[in-house]
């Protein structure tokens, strides 16, 4: 028996088939996750100005200020004094 040939044409055509399917389906799964644009409110997105605010400024310099002699030393953690013995683990005993 002679089997037959596929023809060219028949192949090209298949394989554009699935590359049509699989653009397609790809284009729908990134149109399905992709996140929707962030939205800034305008007074965010407005320039600064570079004038300082000398109240502010002035407000910063009068604030009290500490040496480091009139901050106290205060001891957050304690000395440990002994530690377990890893040789003397818990053992299981068995029931009677």
């Amino acid at each position: 028996m002679k089997t037959q040939k596929i023809p060219n044409i028949v192949i090209i055509l298949v394989l554009t088939l699935i590359t049509v399917i699989m653009w397609i389906s790809l284009t729908i799964y990134g149109a399905l996750t992709s996140k929707p644009p962030i939205v800034v409110p305008k007074e965010v997105s407005q320039p600064i100005t570079p004038v300082l605010d000398k109240d502010t400024l002035n407000q910063i310099e009068s604030r009290i200020f500490f040496n480091d002699s009139e901050i106290p030393d205060n001891v957050i953690a304690t000395k440990i004094t002994s530690l377990p013995n890893p040789d003397s683990s818990p053992s299981a005993t068995p029931l009677p």
